[in-house]
């Protein structure tokens, strides 16, 4: 049996739940997941920073009805996507 990545196993199970768009901003520790997403048939939208990243998987969220996703990487990336889940949540 093949070996499976963590990058391919999040990005089939985010395929799984309905997911049809990835938006972000790749970093080094990130770009695989932005790879195995492509792969899975998740379309990868680039960013300039992670909070308009965030910002669009709400609206798409919201858009289709399905939820999206945001890649940042850790650390201040994640601080500045979360604006964008928090008005998700809201």
């Amino acid at each position: 049996m093949g070996k499976i990545t963590g990058a391919t196993l999040m990005a089939r199970s985010l395929k799984q739940q309905g997911v049809d768009y990835m938006f972000g901003v790749v970093g080094f520790p990130v770009i695989p997941i932005a790879y195995a997403a492509e792969a899975e048939g998740i379309i990868y939208v680039a960013m300039r920073n992670e909070q308009s990243a965030s910002y669009a998987a709400q609206a798409a969220g919201y858009l289709t009805g399905r939820p999206q996703a945001c890649l940042v990487v850790s650390g201040p990336g994640v601080i500045n996507g979360l604006a964008g889940l928090a008005n998700a949540q809201a």
